[in-house]
């Protein structure tokens, strides 16, 4: 058997640094298996939570297996070590019971009552002499296929027979045209915003309608809608020119992003991102929901959307609320934002992950608990005015959220910072003086929900037509979500509005009578005359 014999210094010098030199070796192993360690851990909470980002339910709800070993006395405990006051408006039982019950009536099926105002038809099944001595009804749902028909309009022609009749210089005089929405066109009004809603709304690209046309015997063209899109856009300018001033006129505007792919861009591949942005602003009761089309996801974007030029500042102002995008710091500096408040729903989604990690889940779970504190504040400030939401929040959420901040600051020194929990405590970190701008004014939201939620229709509809075919295109498509999202928020039926401000703008000649047809200001009682 071969032996290696290694052999030492006899000077009591070197081989004391040759023992420095061996343990400074033995340190960097141990260091990199240390860090190879903590790689590993966080490659296998990657995978943890793309697999539940995959397949797991999409809304943001903590790890049930985990919960499950958290009771609400726990998670009480937990609280408690944070010194919390207790809200003496909270029913403590409420909660449990209320699941409770919801869970009870989910389990129950339910026959919903039809709209009052479909056609009723009564059928009697009748039976046999002997018995008859009681009846019953049964009522059922029924539909009849939608039907087109042809609108023929008779001009009356006219020539005067005697020479006292006034204008007789003139001829023959025919009645003018009815105005039109699009000009000559052979759609009336309410098959271009049929066409509109099923594609905006109801997501059906224009080679799925021209299916659905095909059944019916109708020949409509995708390229033919994609017309009327085009020429809708600019026939509505100057109405989303007096629909742009009513956004300004809020306290708060909300702005997000979501990508887009264009074909056709000059200077540009068409495997290049574009991006839809969508800004929520306005009126409380005149929610303004504005979708712009840009090729960039840059900074400049939204500054040049809302301060394009020196004159806009000093007549508007408005605080800002985001999610964490850098981008948004750049407006966030323009002389007309008052401040910048970030999203607090984009920080519990941080945390509710978390909980699906595989360690420091119950450190996850705690503040979730302690959001959730913070959004029961909320709940119980929404129907106030600001003045009153904003003593609320100084007087029960701002002690939360100084509780938040001593735990962010305990524990950011206590676990990974490339873990699900130490990334979510930074990100939290990073944006708090924005996640306390919502102490500054009741106006303010204390999340970008109001945006979040505007942009999802887009997501959807994208998800089936993939991709706009051209700039012009994509900015047509911009100006109709800002009209179709703005009515559904107002409760106006999508197409009857459409159809409805079809008609009636080619009438309109004022900008009053353009602020008149503004979804914002109408009824779906004005829509039925």
């Amino acid at each position: 058997m071969h032996s290696s014999v290694v052999s030492l210094p006899d000077d009591p010098i070197q081989l004391k640094a040759e023992v420095v030199q061996l343990r400074d070796s033995v340190k960097e192993k141990e260091q990199a298996l240390t860090e190879k360690a903590q790689r590993i851990e966080q490659l296998l909470d990657y995978i943890l939570l793309l697999r539940k980002r995959q397949f797991g339910a999409s809304a943001d709800r903590t790890n049930k297996n985990q919960a499950s070993l958290f009771d609400e006395a726990e998670l009480e405990q937990l609280l408690a070590e944070l010194d919390l006051p207790a809200d003496p408006d909270e029913d403590k039982s409420a909660p449990q019971k209320k699941a409770t019950d919801e869970q009870d009536e989910k389990k129950k099926p339910v026959h919903r009552a039809l709209p009052a105002d479909l056609n009723r038809i009564e059928k009697i099944i009748d039976l046999s002499d002997e018995g008859k001595a009681a009846m019953g009804d049964d009522i059922m749902l029924a539909v009849i296929p939608r039907q087109h028909y042809v609108i023929t309009f008779k001009r009356a022609k006219y020539a005067p027979n005697h020479d006292a009749v006034a204008g007789v210089e003139q001829g023959i005089q025919i009645a003018p045209r009815p105005d039109q929405i699009l000009p000559k066109s052979i759609a009336h009004s309410s098959v271009i915003a049929d066409v509109v809603v099923r594609k905006f709304v109801d997501g059906l690209p224009f080679y799925r309608q021209e299916v659905i046309y095909r059944r019916d015997n109708i020949d409509l063209s995708r390229q033919t809608m994609s017309g009327w899109i085009l020429q809708l856009h600019e026939r509505l300018t100057p109405l989303m020119a007096v629909m742009k001033r009513l956004l300004y006129q809020g306290r708060v505007i909300h702005i997000d992003e979501t990508r887009l792919q264009v074909l056709n861009e000059p200077n540009r591949d068409n495997t290049q991102l574009s991006y839809m942005w969508v800004y929520g602003g306005g009126p409380p009761d005149q929610l303004v929901i504005w979708y712009q089309y840009a090729d960039s996801r840059g900074s400049e974007v939204p500054v040049d959307f809302l301060f394009p030029t020196e004159e806009v500042l000093p007549e508007y102002e408005m605080y800002l609320v985001t999610d964490g995008y850098e981008g948004y710091n750049a407006l966030s500096k323009s002389p007309g934002i008052l401040g910048h408040g970030a999203c607090w729903a984009h920080v519990r989604r941080r945390f509710v992950e978390a909980t699906h990690g595989r360690k420091n889940t119950a450190v996850a779970h705690q503040m979730v608990a302690l959001i959730s504190k913070l959004y029961h504040v909320e709940r119980t400030a929404r129907d106030k005015n600001p003045q009153e939401r904003e003593a609320i929040r100084q007087k029960k959420a701002a002690p939360i959220l100084d509780k938040i901040k001593v735990w962010l600051d305990e524990k950011v020194t206590r676990v990974l910072p490339k873990s699900p929990l130490g990334t979510a405590i930074t990100y939290t970190l990073n944006l708090w003086p924005k996640l306390m701008t919502c102490l500054e004014d009741g106006h303010i939201e204390i999340d970008n929900n109001k945006a979040e939620n505007a942009i999802r229709p887009f997501v959807i509809g994208r998800k089936n037509f993939l991709f706009s075919g051209s700039p012009r295109g994509a900015h047509a498509s911009a100006t109709l979500y800002t009209l179709v999202e703005p009515a559904k928020a107002n409760k106006l039926e999508p197409w009857a509005y459409l159809n409805y401000l079809f008609e009636q703008l080619p009438l309109a000649t004022s900008e009053q009578a353009l602020l008149d047809l503004l979804p914002q200001n109408l009824k779906m009682e004005d829509l039925k005359g």
